[in-house]
């Protein structure tokens, strides 16, 4: 791992892809293939599969695996040239270190370790799980995920100092004031660069930029990946118009995203590349499939992507 280098390939728009199913309610492995050729040709150099877009939490131990192969193929094998892929692991720890593990062998460059979702989670318990993983494999790069602001910057900057292969972290909190915080404190408790990437997508990516993260996290680049890429191109060139109309454009869209806690996250945007003929709007629980009002709202939102796009 060269860890200047991966840190570069993954200060961009870091992609999570959804996982289309078929009619019987499989996982459609072609299509899957297919979605991601298109993002790579889009312009799109980062990839996350078995992100929570991706439906983690709802996928099998086998078919995980599966998805972080189809995704891993694909985008090496993508005309417009390879994309640096991050597989989602995470439950108990002797899950995640074996799914790290696969994903090493697999071809993945790094991995992004899912926060735990045990309801007693101490921030040095937060530490000594991603490190863990860490450690299980240090020839590929790690991203932490992080989102709760009961872990601050002392536990993320011990996290990094012991597991060299810590480049980046996903940082999650909805609070723009903690997130500069928090990477102060750590860039105070240790000498090691890491990657900061707004973890709330296009959203947050503006406001997070302003508090040093350089990459941030989308779903929304499933449906329009040419939004999220002049997004992140408008935040490099310091062009506040440009993102400001761009924001605005996709504001509702995020806001079906995260109404009622993220409730409909992923069904909007299945629904939203359903009504663009990308893939079926289905989804599995705990997720749902939207009723005709939340699809009317859906239709409303990406109508108005034209102006966006055209920023």
């Amino acid at each position: 791992m060269n860890r200047d280098s991966l840190i570069e390939r993954l200060s961009t728009v870091v992609g999570i892809p959804v996982v289309p199913y078929d009619e019987t309610g499989a996982i459609d492995h072609p299509l899957l293939a297919d979605l991601i050729r298109r993002l790579v040709a889009s312009g799109v150099t980062a990839l996350t599969p078995n992100g929570n877009t991706g439906e983690f939490y709802a996928l099998s131990p086998d078919e995980r695996r599966a998805v972080l192969r189809t995704v891993t193929n694909a985008a090496t094998e993508a005309p417009a040239g390879s994309a640096v892929v991050i597989g989602g692991v995470g439950l108990d720890l002797e899950t995640a270190i074996a799914d790290a593990r696969f994903a090493r062998d697999a071809g993945a460059d790094a991995i992004m370790i899912h926060q735990p979702v045990l309801p007693y989670l101490s921030p040095e318990g937060w530490a000594d799980y991603n490190l863990a993983v860490a450690r299980a494999v240090p020839e590929i790069g790690v991203v932490p995920y992080l989102s709760t602001p009961l872990v601050g910057g002392a536990q993320i900057a011990r996290l990094i100092s012991a597991a060299p292969n810590v480049v980046a972290l996903k940082y999650s909190v909805p609070d723009p004031v903690v997130f500069a915080t928090v990477r102060s404190e750590v860039a105070a408790g240790t000498s090691s660069e890491v990657l900061w990437i707004a973890g709330l997508a296009e959203s947050y990516a503006p406001a997070y930029w302003q508090g040093g993260a350089r990459a941030f996290t989308s779903g929304l680049v499933n449906v329009v990946p040419e939004v999220s890429l002049r997004l992140l191109e408008a935040l490099r060139r310091g062009d506040s118009a440009s993102v400001d109309t761009l924001w605005r454009g996709i504001r509702q869209f995020e806001h079906l995203r995260a109404r009622n806690r993220s409730a409909d996250n992923v069904s909007v945007v299945k629904e939203a590349m359903n009504q663009l003929g990308l893939c079926r709007s289905s989804v599995r629980p705990p997720s749902a499939p939207l009723d005709e009002a939340a699809r009317a709202e859906v239709r409303e939102s990406i109508a108005a992507w034209d102006v966006a796009v055209a920023a």
